[in-house]
């Protein structure tokens, strides 16, 4: 059976404590509203809206807007025009859960996604993912940017290139290293 969760704004909240437990125990999936490293939380759940659209789409998770319970293209649809870059982050986000890992939010560290092995409070986030259409021109200097940044934090830097047509992805892996 899905777990429900209500769409506000940006986010997807599950207000059941038990659902909102469970569906984290699934993969790490949400953050507890107001708790930063949670071990035993005690509030609901907060999905991002490209975390709730992968879980429609899996059936873990219906989302109720107005009343009425959203399918995941009508969900997807209002996530596209709320979230920058909905349909890239969409499709590297798919892909990396499918592939087994745990993918969080990556804004902390001025990337898209924070991307673990195991999980998070179990290890540190090995990876920083930026997703960036694949016909996207990068400045030297914002490649840069990036490659300080994930050195500084001790995380490779990944850019997940999108072909939204074809709906493939590429993926090339930096590590910055001193000479």
């Amino acid at each position: 059976m899905p777990y429900v969760g209500t769409l506000i704004g940006d986010k997807v909240v599950v207000f059941d404590l038990g659902q909102s437990k469970q569906l984290y125990a699934l993969g790490y999936f949400g953050k507890p509203v107001g708790e930063s490293k949670p071990r035993e939380f005690k509030s609901p759940l907060e999905l991002s809206l490209v975390e709730a659209v992968y879980l429609t789409r899996r059936q873990d998770l219906r989302v109720l807007y107005q009343g009425e319970f959203l399918d995941p293209e009508e969900l997807a649809s209002i996530a596209q025009e709320r979230v920058s870059k909905f349909s890239i982050l969409s499709l590297v986000y798919e892909d990396l859960r499918e592939k087994g890992f745990v993918v969080r939010s990556g804004i902390k560290f001025g990337a898209d996604f924070s991307v673990y092995t195991v999980g998070p409070g179990i290890e540190h986030a090995p990876y920083l993912v930026i997703g960036l259409d694949i016909g996207q021109e990068i400045p030297a200097s914002e490649l840069m940017g990036f490659g300080r940044l994930s050195h500084s934090v001790k995380k490779r830097l990944i850019l997940a290139l999108v072909d939204e047509k074809a709906r493939r992805l590429k993926y090339i892996t930096f590590k910055w290293e001193r000479v």
